[in-house]
């Protein structure tokens, strides 16, 4: 772990008005953990403001919070700017990293290893399952009451970073923090059944459009999954539709890495990679500017398809070799 817990638990108690940001198209992790500390901010009396470049993902609307996310603000009316779940503010959207900017101190929570620890205060732990965790450290350092409001951000957060407890990744930190949630009564049955079990016809539609750009790589090593701005829009829908879209060539026999593409406008293919532990993803995504897990990692590359998918199929095949 890097960072210094007790001089962020100091700034979050001396401090008055917060403005808080995760990274661009957001997750469960990134969402929960804002989320989380916005409102026990706010249970102390103090201003905290949730700023997202993208919408809550519509699996995630049910969480505590949620419709207090902003999309525009001032960030020179707050004493902090607090990023979670995000290496810099660079990442959180020009938009929402202009204003994080204006703030006069800002905290860095995150768990990526590829984190640069930005910020004048920082907190970063990599063994951590989640950036959720590093919140509830937070808030039990700071002697904060975990309401359920509170507790169902925090569940959402590990558990969907962990991938319902599938990952390597889960510790025996992240049982137990889940374990406190459900304590404080949080229903396991009712989150999963919000965030894996509330979808469209339209979603289900587009999956099928998704896993028909199946292509297989490297003797059966590597599947890619492509979807273009026109299939989001055929669908209606949006980005945050594609959530565990990758899993699904992730769990064909005999691939170790599974990659989806996404086209965006500029130009540019947002890329992720999940890998089943041999190969170190987050090793590719850094080679484009990107960062993340061992297991899981993203980043965004210029150029046409074709080009986009033959310099980042060519550098995980040197990953790989």
């Amino acid at each position: 772990m890097r960072g210094d817990l007790s001089a962020i638990r100091r700034v979050l108690l001396e401090k008055d008005r917060f403005l808080i940001a995760c990274h661009e198209n957001p997750e469960g992790d990134a969402i929960g953990s804002e989320l989380a500390l916005a409102l026990a901010l706010r249970k102390m009396g103090k201003t905290a403001t949730v700023l997202n470049a993208d919408p809550v993902p519509g699996n995630l609307l049910f969480l505590p919070g949620a419709g207090t996310v902003v999309f525009a603000e001032d960030g020179s009316k707050y004493d902090v700017a607090v990023v979670v779940d995000c290496g810099s503010p660079d990442r959180t959207g020009a938009l929402v990293g202009k204003e994080l900017r204006k703030c006069p101190l800002l905290v860095n929570i995150d768990h990526h290893r590829t984190n640069g620890d930005r910020g004048d205060l920082s907190l970063v732990d990599p063994e951590a399952a989640a950036t959720g965790l590093l919140i509830h450290r937070i808030l039990s350092a700071m002697g904060c009451e975990i309401g359920l409001d509170v507790a169902t951000n925090i569940y959402v957060a590990v558990l969907t970073d962990t991938g319902s407890f599938h990952y390597g990744s889960s510790s025996p930190e992240a049982f137990e923090v889940a374990g406190e949630m459900v304590r404080r009564g949080v229903d396991p049955w009712a989150v999963a059944e919000q965030v894996y079990e509330t979808q469209s016809a339209g979603r289900l539609r587009l999956l099928g459009r998704v896993l028909d750009s199946l292509e297989v790589y490297a003797d059966g090593r590597v599947a890619c999954i492509t979807t273009m701005r026109e299939d989001l829009r055929e669908f209606a829908a949006g980005k945050d539709a594609l959530e565990g879209f990758i899993n699904y060539p992730r769990s064909i026999v005999g691939v170790e890495v599974a990659v989806s593409l996404r086209e965006e406008e500029g130009g540019v293919f947002r890329v992720s990679f999940r890998s089943k532990g041999r190969v170190d993803v987050s090793a590719v995504a850094a080679r484009f500017g990107g960062g993340g897990h061992r297991n899981a990692a993203g980043c965004t590359v210029p150029g046409t398809l074709a080009d986009v998918k033959k310099r980042v199929l060519g550098e995980l095949a040197a990953v790989m070799s």
